[in-house]
């Protein structure tokens, strides 16, 4: 018998807005690595820690595990998170809205970078690709409104998820 553990950091139960890149590698050499990305504070009340979004995605309750859904055999990976706070969860609903509209165009942004990031590279499979469907200019417009920094920020969480993997060659560490 194995006593198992695995540190849960302070920091991932606070209630915050973020965005996160989930890694799933495989231990099969001849599986590739599978990425989701997404965020906390839904488009509903509320906004959980992303402890709490990391264990749904294991959950059986279909409507909120999407690893679950998307890997069948999810006992034959492990898992790194990698997440960015963007702020409090607020009680006023028009700062709320907002906040809301920020994290959605940065869960979008995310995912549009990493999709650049890796394509072409067959290690690496995107779980959930964010497809772009037609945006009016008025849409566009209005989604507009990342800066700099949060983008920069983006790139970093990408950066640091890429090169934690990229000494890994499906699943196997190579020393």
């Amino acid at each position: 018998m194995e006593i198992k553990s695995f540190k849960i950091p302070g920091e991932s139960t606070k209630r915050q807005w973020a965005v996160y890149l989930f890694i799933a590698t495989p231990r099969d050499t001849n599986e590739v690595i599978k990425i989701y990305v997404g965020k906390v504070g839904d488009n509903r009340d509320g906004c959980n820690p992303v402890i709490s979004r990391i264990g749904n995605h294991f959950s059986y309750n279909k409507i909120h595990s999407q690893i679950r859904n998307k890997i069948e055999k999810t006992d034959e990976y492990d898992y790194e998170y990698f997440y960015y706070h963007f702020g409090e969860y607020e009680d006023d609903v028009e700062i709320r809205i907002e906040s809301k509209q920020k994290i959605n165009e940065l869960e979008r942004e995310l995912n549009r970078k990493i999709q650049i990031q890796i394509f072409g590279d067959l290690k690496y499979i995107l779980l959930n690709p964010y497809g772009g469907k037609y945006v009016s200019k008025t849409k566009k417009l209005s989604r507009k409104i990342l800066n700099e920094s949060e983008l920069n920020i983006l790139d970093k969480l990408i950066e640091k998820a890429l090169s934690v993997n990229s000494h890994k060659v499906f699943g196997q560490v190579n020393q």
